[in-house]
């Protein structure tokens, strides 16, 4: 199971196996969006939609203890619901364990300052799946800053009410324990690179520089 799925997308993993219903897994599993751990499973032939749901988030709550991931959220002042949040979206938003760490000090700086979070990944959340594109993650588009949606980052400050996808641990870690920095603002380049300002006027010239 990759990193930054939605229980959709998981679902449909599963759904590739006959004794799986893909509706069964997504009724049982929703209610866990961002606590099912992606990783390598093995299961026996058997097993039924309720045992992969449990499966999936007891390695998740093992996971989060071994790291202690909680912990390092209390450390900061944060609990563990807003950290794992705050992972699922930088499953999205950044590739490199570095770059979730700056981009989560990034999104923290927002929070503190009462900025919009303006993460793309939300409003493609809120949109679901496209069926021109056959995509659960969809191309965001201007209307859509416009939406009502509680994921809408763009029109509510802060996190969103639930996660958007199943982070994995870099992500989680990433999220616990960010880096600091004075930078308020990112972009990633058509090459995967991603640049950080500090001013929105920097900002600006990155996209400028870098995506026209």
């Amino acid at each position: 199971i990759p990193e930054g799925k939605r229980v959709e997308a998981v679902a449909e993993y599963f759904a590739e196996f006959e004794q799986f219903d893909e509706a069964e897994v997504i009724k049982i599993a929703k209610i866990d969006e961002g606590y099912l751990f992606p990783d390598t499973y093995l299961f026996p032939v058997q097993t039924t939609a309720t045992m992969v749901h449990t499966q999936l988030r007891d390695n998740f709550d093992a996971v989060v203890q071994k790291n202690t991931i909680e912990e390092k959220a209390k450390a900061e002042n944060r609990t563990l619901e807003d950290v794992i949040i705050l992972a699922s979206l930088l499953e999205r938003e950044a590739q490199s364990a570095e770059d979730m760490k700056i981009v989560a000090g990034i999104l923290y700086n927002r929070i503190e300052l009462g900025m919009p979070l303006q993460v793309d990944a939300t409003l493609q959340y809120a949109k679901g799946f496209d069926k021109a594109t056959n995509n659960w993650w969809p191309t965001a588009l201007s209307a859509d800053k416009e939406s009502n949606s509680l994921y809408n980052t763009y029109k509510f400050a802060g996190l969103t009410p639930g996660p958007i996808a199943n982070p994995g641990l870099n992500a989680l870690l990433a999220a616990a324990v960010p880096t600091n920095s004075e930078y308020l603002f990112y972009i990633t380049d058509n090459d995967g690179n991603m640049h950080y300002t500090k001013t929105y006027e920097e900002h600006l010239e990155n996209v400028q520089k870098y995506l026209r």
